[in-house]
């Protein structure tokens, strides 16, 4: 959940809760208020009552609202109040009312009055006040509510384009990080912190791709003078025990210069070098390195069956395509059973290079593209990261498809 969306929720539940506190406070304030307004009522009436009494005795009811007549009781009583029912006789049926009963000695006589007061108006007009406020309050919240959603996203606006900004940011483009200003000191000093970073970053980037590049070239020129004077020894006459040590010394070497070049070429990848972007129909190029890999195929006895009814043409280098196809056709070759088989499919969109497997091992697909990760020790464990780099530069996209007894590489623009 976004920190936002989170603020605002808590601040929701926050207003929400102050308002069902608030609403029940006003509204329990308010039945106190018309109660006692109610009973004051009641007491001013009962002394109009009284002081009429004085004046005339024969006072006449009205029911149920005044009840007065004389009584034989013999001793004044306070009036008290309470709610009650009565029947009330034009409605016919039972109502609510506020009642004061007394008893008062007025001109030598005793008297019982009782005066009501119907409480159903009262609790209209508190539950009308009360709705009144609630829907005030209610209306204030959510007003709130969106007024505060949207200051905030305009105030954290700069702090999510930047957010985005830095996902799309690379070292391999070589620009400096641009981030949108903002008047608020928190996102100006993360802006600030960040900025020095990926300064400091994008120069050991650069740095470290230019001394990789630098000594895997300077690397391969020894390199190849010790496999050439290895080379020439082989061609003379030694013992068997010499030819055996001076063979397993060359093939070593061999090795590591292969390492060499490919952990170059990944170099030059990295530093995304300009290169002439042409047209290239890889239909043409898969054709061309069928051929050159004649000899390994027909080693290994493989099947190799093309699909090419449709062509894909796409905007790359000629020469990492070469690089590419080369790559996924060695890659199906070494890592496949004898008389297995290769299975090319090209559609308008994408190329699916499908091969039988040396073993029934599924290989992680998270690992299956990282570097020196390899299937046998006569790999290096670049050449799936170098189609897997070739295919960024390329604007293409490599995924992996296996089962125990084939393995899939679905190349798509």
């Amino acid at each position: 959940m976004k920190l936002i969306d989170k603020s605002n929720k808590q601040f929701l539940i926050v207003l929400i809760v102050l308002l069902s506190i608030s609403s029940v406070v006003i509204f329990s304030l308010l039945n106190s208020y018309i109660k006692n307004e109610l009973d004051e009522k009641l007491k001013n009436d009962e002394y109009r009552i009284i002081q009429k009494l004085k004046e005339n005795p024969h006072i006449v009811s009205i029911s149920p609202i005044i009840e007065v007549e004389a009584c034989s009781e013999k001793e004044e009583r306070i009036g008290k109040i309470r709610n009650v029912m009565v029947y009330d006789f034009i409605e016919d049926e039972k109502e609510p009312y506020r009642e004061l009963v007394s008893v008062k000695k007025i001109n030598g006589k005793f008297y019982s009055i009782k005066i009501r007061q119907s409480s159903i108006e009262n609790k209209d007009l508190l539950f009308a006040i009360g709705f009144t406020i609630f829907a005030v309050f209610t209306v204030l919240v959510f007003s709130l509510f969106f007024i505060n959603n949207r200051l905030s996203r305009k105030l954290w606006q700069p702090f999510y384009t930047n957010i985005n900004r830095l996902k799309s940011y690379s070292f391999q483009e070589n620009k400096q990080l641009e981030l949108e200003n903002s008047n608020i000191d928190e996102f100006y000093q993360l802006n600030q912190s960040l900025e020095e970073l990926t300064s400091k970053l994008s120069k050991d980037y650069i740095t470290l791709k230019e001394f990789t590049e630098n000594a895997s070239h300077e690397i391969q020129t020894p390199l190849s003078i010790i496999l050439m004077n290895i080379d020439d020894l082989l061609q003379k006459n030694q013992s068997e025990e010499s030819n055996s040590k001076l063979y397993q010394t060359y093939q070593a070497a061999k090795r590591l210069s292969n390492l060499n070049e490919k952990l170059l070429l990944l170099a030059r990848l990295d530093n995304n070098q300009k290169r002439e972007l042409e047209n290239v129909n890889l239909n043409e190029k898969i054709e061309q390195q069928i051929k050159v890999l004649e000899p390994l195929i027909e080693a290994k006895e493989l099947v190799v069956k093309l699909s090419n009814s449709f062509i894909f043409n796409v905007q790359m280098d000629p020469v990492i395509a070469d690089i590419l196809i080369m790559n996924l056709l060695s890659n199906a070759i070494k890592h496949n059973l004898n008389k297995g088989f290769i299975t090319i499919s090209i559609s308008e969109n994408k190329i699916h290079f499908t091969n039988s497997k040396a073993t029934d091992k599924i290989i992680d697909e998270e690992e299956i593209f990282q570097r020196f990760k390899k299937g046998n020790s006569d790999s290096v464990g670049l050449g799936l990261s170098i189609i897997l780099k070739i295919c960024d530069v390329s604007r293409l996209t490599i995924s992996v498809q296996q089962t125990a007894s084939e393995i899939t590489f679905i190349v798509k623009k």
